[in-house]
């Protein structure tokens, strides 16, 4: 295939320039022969001097004369293209050697002519391109590739940065990439899915230097520069550091991080043929036999500075091949640091503080929430960080051979929950210790604000992974500063204290010395050695952080208490202004770090997390509201009031009438709540856990099927109009270029199991439009669909009567067996699980509303606190579930059953370090206490 690629382009090159130069040539000299044959010399024969041109054009005009005038302006126009020809020529001959390189010099010279000259310009243009493509194959690269036997010098700049699969053997390296060829028979041409399982792809990260082209590091890496396309397709549209977009194979930007595809043979045959082709479990290639090359670029490495370099080139060989075996084994730990696009960047032991405040924020957030209002959406960027520390917290066992898919390398695991982390030095991250330095530290530079907020966010999340106990991290921060990093936090948030001013800061700081010697007294041991302390005793005041920007008139005790500062005691950190005496760091925008060399435990570049000021929003809202509270300076000067309130107003009684359901007057409402006769040939339930039934069986079908299967079935019962293929990949977090064979050999897995079940042989349950892939409607039913349309009708319309909006209700909760694929923890389900977990909490409580307010009809609440009972049950720490719950008990009488219902909530509450709220707790109280407190 590589044979009839080069050849087809080789062709496509030589037609352009034989029509280029037919065209050009037909310009040149077939203008004039057209004009010579037409009409001649048009100039008179018989005029000897200008008066006998004056009295010539004096006279009446005829047809010879027109038909002269007309030949006059054909051959000045030609005489003028002619001209622009030759300046084109002579243009193009004096740029050739910046064509070589960058083609792009052509298109922005034909845009800067005018309309005459750029018709000569694209001809001469478009010849010279053609020429230069044909010949350029056999030019000497600026990096040549290596020959056979040949081992390739280090790289120091254009390295390759990241391994995109863990598949190597730690110790191993790929082949050379410029030799590496894909191993596709002819016979398999047409069938990408045979390709992608014939061939085991990685793919390697590369940074653009100065001059590099794409034909180049085709030519370098991927062994035939005709294979350049590929690159471009594989990073067309990526999102650059600098913030800029490859759209131009033409343009490249030195700094630049590009995707090379690395094809490697897999040894791994395929098995026997189905419909679909042959379904090859997506192993990676293994590694050969032979030693490591210390010439090729490790995985993961980060682009070496010129320092670097020289130390590598001087290294010896038994050095380098350790270091490939530690960058190798570092490559499959995952990456240590999230980004949330070109300015905001926080660790993985971030992340995971963040996953543990979005549990409690969910929690308040059904507290607060009446049913009638919208549900709070959480933050993209806490929702991703927070899937990363999922996915990172999930054991991952060794990947099977038999796999049916392969996943994306996880994050690596975060550190303990005491932990606080600053930036991420060779992918791995960097304790808050780094900074407790005798005579503090200062950050300087465009990022240091950005990186002071991201260190006060790790604080704060380190907080909450702790909850309920104390947090062994906090941080004091002058109230002018704390409200430019992280506005609208309380004076006494957790982890946070803000100080009045500076004096007040620096106060704050000696009194946590004083305690800290206390305790030290307390336990009469000395004081360890600085070097010598890590952390302080659990028994002690933990660690304190003092961030401020010094001023004149407090630089000096400033400097006093920084001089104290020991790793887990206390951290001296200051902004703008250096410190004397103190580490002085700049903090460049992407936060690359500058700072003297003098801690030979973390020497290399670090690169500090950041966060923007909007960020920064996001993340302070998010950890309010995991305790209840608002943010307290939202009103901002040019901003409106906050638009999330803690305690959302009611919407309007009609907003649920948007939608109108004209099939619902005829309809009548359901008259058991029991579940309806199966019309399709299989059942599938994610309202619980995962499960399949077929048509006239009581028990399920598919108990052996492998868990990827069945989150696949999930994921497609949830997005019933379907999902394209790159969606389904991305929320299946499949490794890069293994797309089409995971799905297919999901597809087969399903296909071999329900048609086993059911004796269809010809139908495809999962349906295949193209990229689109859903459930056939008519072979498969979900009991999701059920619960959402019959759920929807229970309140459609304004004149609904209660029963039958109950026997809606009841109808759909019948089908609520347990949150969306129960006994899970999909990272995509979170979002999906949620809001199914808010509609049907949402229509229990509008019911029981409803019956508290209406009069007493014994068997409606009785079959209204069914469902509040089921529900409970399932979410035993919704908190508006058990208030309505006690409410209806203590009207029916049953003190025993409301009291039960409230220690069911407090022993829930409890495990998350949380009590009920006020008013429950008043619900259950004594009348005689509630009397006297009146």
């Amino acid at each position: 295939m590589t044979h009839h690629s080069a050849l087809r382009e080789r062709l496509t090159a030589a037609f352009t320039v034989l029509g280029t130069l037919s065209f050009t040539l037909a310009l040149l000299a077939g203008m004039p022969y057209v004009l010579w044959r037409a009409t001649g010399v048009p100039w008179p024969d018989r005029i000897s001097s200008w008066r006998e041109l004056g009295e010539r054009l004096a006279e009446p005009l005829s047809d010879p004369l027109v038909i002269n005038l007309l030949a006059v302006v054909g051959w000045v126009c030609w005489a003028a293209f002619a001209s622009t020809v030759i300046r084109e020529i002579c243009w193009y001959t004096a740029h050739l050697p910046h064509l070589l390189h960058d083609r792009r010099a052509h298109k922005d010279h034909v845009a800067a002519l005018s309309v005459k000259g750029a018709l000569a310009a694209v001809c001469i243009g478009t010849l010279v391109v053609a020429v230069l493509s044909l010949w350029r194959p056999s030019s000497a690269s600026a990096q040549q590739p290596p020959s056979t036997g040949m081992v390739r010098p280090p790289i120091a700049v254009t390295v390759p940065v990241r391994l995109s699969t863990g598949q190597q053997t730690p110790g191993r390296v790929p082949a050379a990439l410029g030799s590496a060829k894909p191993t596709t028979v002819a016979s398999h041409q047409g069938h990408p899915e045979r390709d992608a399982g014939a061939a085991a792809v990685q793919h390697v990260e590369y940074t653009v230097r100065e001059g590099d082209t794409l034909w180049d590091i085709a030519h370098t890496y991927l062994g035939d520069a005709l294979k350049w396309p590929r690159i471009y397709a594989l990073n067309k549209g990526h999102v650059q550091r600098d913030g800029d977009q490859l759209t131009d194979p033409d343009l490249l930007k030195s700094g630049w991080q590009l995707t090379l595809p690395v094809i490697q043979p897999s040894t791994t045959p395929p098995p026997a043929s189905d419909k679909e082709g042959p379904a090859v479990p997506d192993t990676a290639a293994q590694t050969s036999s032979a030693p490591p090359s210390p010439a090729r670029p490790t995985p993961d490495q980060k682009p070496a500075t010129g320092q670097q370099t020289a130390r590598r080139h001087a290294a010896p060989r038994a050095r380098q091949d350790s270091h490939v075996a530690d960058q190798a084994a570092e490559a499959e730990r995952g990456p240590a640091a999230i980004g949330f696009g070109e300015a905001s960047l926080i660790g993985i032991t971030t992340a995971a503080g963040l996953l543990a405040t979005r549990r409690y924020w969910y929690v308040y957030q059904r507290r607060l929430r009446r049913p009638e209002a919208p549900a709070p959406a959480l933050s993209p960027l806490v929702d991703k960080a927070a899937q990363a520390a999922q996915e990172a917290a999930q054991p991952h066992p060794p990947r099977d051979p038999e796999d049916l898919v392969t996943r994306r390398t996880p994050p690596q695991q975060p550190r303990s929950a005491d932990t606080v982390t600053i930036g991420v030095d060779d992918n791995a991250e960097i304790p808050l210790d780094l900074l407790a330095a005798a005579g503090g530290c200062t950050w300087t530079g465009p990022g240091a604000e950005d990186a002071a907020r991201a260190l006060l966010t790790g604080i704060l999340t380190a907080a909450e992974r702790q909850r309920p106990a104390p947090p062994r991290v906090s941080v004091v921060v002058p109230e002018e500063l704390a409200a430019r990093l992280l506005p609208g936090l309380p004076p006494q948030f957790t982890a946070l204290t803000q100080a009045a001013d500076t004096a007040q800061a620096v106060r704050l700081a000696e009194q946590h010395l004083v305690a800290h010697a206390r305790a030290q007294h307390d336990r009469d041991t000395p004081p360890p050695r600085p070097e010598a302390v890590n952390l302080a005793d659990e028994a002690g005041p933990g660690s304190l952080v003092l961030l401020a920007v010094p001023d004149a008139a407090h630089i000096g005790q400033i400097q006093a208490v920084a001089a104290r500062s020991q790793p887990g005691i206390l951290t001296v950190l200051t902004l703008d202004t250096p410190l004397p005496g103190a580490g002085h760091w700049h903090i460049a925008t992407d936060g690359t770090t500058t700072r003297p060399s003098t801690n030979a435990q973390h020497p290399g570049q670090l690169e500090l997390f950041r966060l923007t000021p909007e960020a920064g929003r996001d993340m302070a809202e998010v950890l309010l509201g995991a305790h209840g509270q608002r943010s307290h300076l939202r009103a901002l000067p040019k901003q409106q009031p906050p638009s999330r309130p803690a305690r959302p107003q009611p919407a309007p009684a009609h907003d649920e009438e948007l939608e109108p359901e004209p099939a619902v007057a005829s309809d009548p409402p359901p008259t058991s709540a029991s579940r309806p006769q199966q019309t399709t040939p299989v059942r599938l339930h994610v309202l619980g856990p995962v499960t399949l039934y077929v048509r006239g069986h009581a028990e399920p079908v598919g108990t052996n099927l492998r868990p990827e299967v069945r989150e696949f079935l999930a994921l497609l019962a949830a997005h019933p109009t379907g999902l394209l293929t790159a969606d389904i990949a991305d929320k299946l977090h499949l490794e890069f270029g293994t797309e089409q064979n995971a799905l297919k050999n999901l597809r087969r897995a399903v296909r071999r199991t329900l048609r086993a079940a059911t004796g269809i042989t010809e139908g495809e349950f999962i349906l295949r439009q193209g990229e689109l892939h859903k459930i056939h409607p008519d072979l498969i039913e979900t009991d999701l669909s059920d619960f959402t349309r019959t759920l929807k009708r229970a309140f459609s319309s304004a004149g609904e009567s209660a029963p039958d909006a109950l026997a809606y209700v009841r109808a759909a909760l019948s089908h609520y067996c347990g949150p969306f694929a129960q006994g899970t923890d999909h990272l995509w389900a979170d979002a999906i699980r949620e809001h199914l977990t808010t509609q049907a909490t949402d229509a229990a409580l509008r019911l029981a509303h409803q019956a508290e307010h209406a009069p007493a009809d014994p068997q409606q609440r009785n079959a209204i606190l069914t469902l509040l009972e089921h529900l409970g049950a399932l979410h035993p720490d919704h908190e508006l579930l058990t208030q309505h719950a006690i409410r209806l008990y203590q009207a029916a009488g049953r003190h025993d059953a409301a009291r039960h219902a409230y220690t069911r909530l407090e022993r829930h509450l409890a495990e998350l370090g949380l009590e009920p709220d006020p008013a429950t707790e008043a619900l259950v109280a004594p009348r005689t206490t509630t009397r006297r407190m009146g």
